[in-house]
């Protein structure tokens, strides 16, 4: 009797120990991931799989008693093994164990029942001698293997290894204990959620490493747009006055040359390739502003200039500038009976995205078509609306309008010789300055009925 609580009391110490054991190795693996996770550690090594797995090693190494413990990834497909981490193994003997299961399948260790028990996710205890490996590989004077895998959202994902000595077990059973077989299943569940936390840490790094290099990108970006616009604006306002410059005296020469001398249809064809290249720069022009713009509202150094001002006169002048500029279109205007509704705003930016409206529809409609601009008020809100008779904007299309260069891919000009190219910045640029007036932006189109551009502001901001 007294025998038998001796070997209870035995039994019980061995599983206090192991339970100690397990707690320990928790508690280190858990304290060298959350020093990886803790914020402020910036610029700290990232801990790898590999850092993982041989802390795995080391600190499993010292609570049960082996030869050595091997921990290993296995890559998909195939199996491949991938050694993360040892400990016992002589220094010499390392890089051997590292080449000979480099790539190698797992499938050229186990052999198919050992297999089959592995892919039932069971602990795996070999004796070498009686249960040699499937191709012919080194033991590293090790006879006993016990081998636990890894699974993890039910898919293995590698394996460890405690490898033991021959010369104090007869046999395998009495190399590995039931507790240390158990321990070993716990330690495989623990490995896996261990290995998984650190590839979570390694994606969130390098998502967190993209990011900034992206960061950095689009500043380098932004500044080059914003370098690049200042530097062409220069040359081209001074071409811009030598053509117009070019235009006034053209004209004054048809005043004052006799027809017969020089016809006047010859004028016009000298004059003809000015208006065009004028136009060029005009569009060449706002692209440069709309890239400025941009650049700006991106590095957060858009400037608004708001002052007490009058809607009517702005949406007035915006119109007349627009059929000054585009003689043949004909504008039909809808004003209030007040000539003046005074609004807190930024004219120039108001007038920017008006136009922006009218040069749209301009280039989207026939020319033999009206576009309507009307400006109602209700209540303490105006509402400035841009109308054409064009071919429509398609739902998808109405969906994306104001995202940044976009273009849609399906809408022509309908304006004999009026350009297609832009960047598309010029509706995101309008719905940016009208969201700084705290107002919203909006299309209706029906395909085949036209579209309208509309936007509305509060007049008590």
């Amino acid at each position: 009797m007294f025998r038998d609580v001796a070997t209870q009391y035995h039994s019980e110490q061995r599983t206090m120990q192991a339970f100690m054991s397990l707690l320990t190795l928790v508690e280190a693996l858990a304290e060298i991931t959350e020093q990886t996770a803790q914020p402020g550690t910036e610029g700290a090594p990232l801990l790898t799989l590999e850092d993982a797995g041989q802390a795995f090693a080391e600190i499993t190494n010292r609570v049960l008693n082996c030869k050595y413990v091997g921990v290993f990834a296995l890559d998909q497909p195939g199996e491949l093994q991938r050694l993360l981490g040892v400990d016992g193994l002589p220094a010499d003997e390392v890089p051997r164990l590292r080449k000979d299961t480099a790539g190698v399948p797992l499938a050229d260790y186990l052999d198919d029942a050992a297999l089959a028990q592995f892919h039932a996710n069971q602990i795996l205890t070999l004796d070498l001698k009686v249960q040699p490996f499937a191709t012919k590989r080194s033991t590293h004077h090790a006879r006993y293997r016990l081998v636990a895998p890894l699974m993890l959202h039910g898919q293995f994902i590698g394996f460890f290894t405690v490898a033991k000595n021959d010369d104090r077990y007869p046999d395998v059973q009495s190399a590995y204990s039931p507790a240390e077989i158990a321990m070993a299943s716990g330690l495989a569940r623990l490995a896996a959620q261990i290995f998984e936390k650190v590839r979570l840490l390694q994606e969130k790094a390098e998502a967190q490493a993209n990011e900034q290099k992206l960061q950095e990108a689009t500043r380098r970006y932004e500044d080059f747009l914003s370098v690049a616009s200042h530097e062409l604006r220069t040359p081209l306002t001074t071409i811009k006055g030598n053509v117009q410059l070019a235009q006034r005296r053209v004209r004054s020469l048809a005043k004052q040359t006799d027809p017969s001398v020089l016809p006047i249809d010859t004028l016009q064809r000298i004059e003809e390739p000015l208006k065009e290249t004028l136009l060029n720069f005009n569009r060449l022009e706002r692209m440069i502003s709309e890239l400025l713009d941009f650049s700006r509202i991106q590095a957060d150094r858009f400037v608004m200039v708001k002052q007490p001002c009058n809607l009517v006169g702005i949406v007035r002048h915006a119109v007349a500038e627009a059929q000054q500029n585009t003689c043949r279109r004909t504008f039909l205007l809808s004003l209030p009976e007040a000539e003046v509704v005074p609004i807190y705003a930024d004219a120039d930016r108001i007038t920017e995205v008006i136009n922006n409206y009218l040069s749209n529809a301009h280039k989207y409609s026939p020319a033999g078509l009206p576009i309507h601009v009307s400006l109602t008020i209700e209540g303490s809100r105006a509402d400035v609306a841009v109308r054409d008779e064009g071919p429509g904007i398609s739902p998808a299309d109405q969906a994306r309008i104001w995202e940044r260069f976009y273009r849609a891919p399906d809408i022509k000009t309908q304006e004999p010789g009026c350009s297609h190219a832009n960047l598309g910045l010029g509706l995101y640029l309008c719905k940016e300055i009208i969201d700084l007036h705290q107002g919203q932006v909006g299309v209706t189109s029906t395909p085949g009925q036209g579209a309208t551009f509309w936007f509305t502001l509060d007049l008590a901001r």
